[in-house]
């Protein structure tokens, strides 16, 4: 299990911050060397642009891209919608992050 949150200096939105935790979050897990993750996310616009077969025209392709790249590492990689409620311990990571200026993007990752 890890979390963290991460300074977006030059991101003025939150799907891209969102995205963005979930690089972090694949990143993450690659570098601890898991081969199967469940990846949660409270973004249910950055799941499902991950989970889209069809080409995906949002802000954040380029970064779910990236994520779709990434989940190709692993035996096993799956990415579900969960609430905010249900991910607090990321939600709360990325509200104390904002406190600074900036956008942060906080994750949480259960392996």
């Amino acid at each position: 299990m890890g979390s963290g949150f991460q300074r977006h200096n030059l991101v003025h939105s939150v799907v891209i911050a969102e995205a963005l935790a979930v690089l972090h979050e694949l990143q993450f897990a690659l570098d601890m060397g898991f081969s199967k993750v469940i990846l949660e996310s409270d973004s249910r616009l950055v799941v499902n642009n991950i989970q889209k077969s069809s080409e995906d025209y949002s802000e954040s392709r380029p970064f779910t891209w990236d994520a779709k790249n990434l989940a190709r590492k692993f035996q096993c990689c799956r990415f579900q919608f969960i609430t905010r409620e249900e991910n607090g311990a990321a939600h709360a990571l990325a509200v104390e992050g904002m406190r600074a200026e900036g956008i942060h993007s906080g994750w949480k990752m259960r392996l």
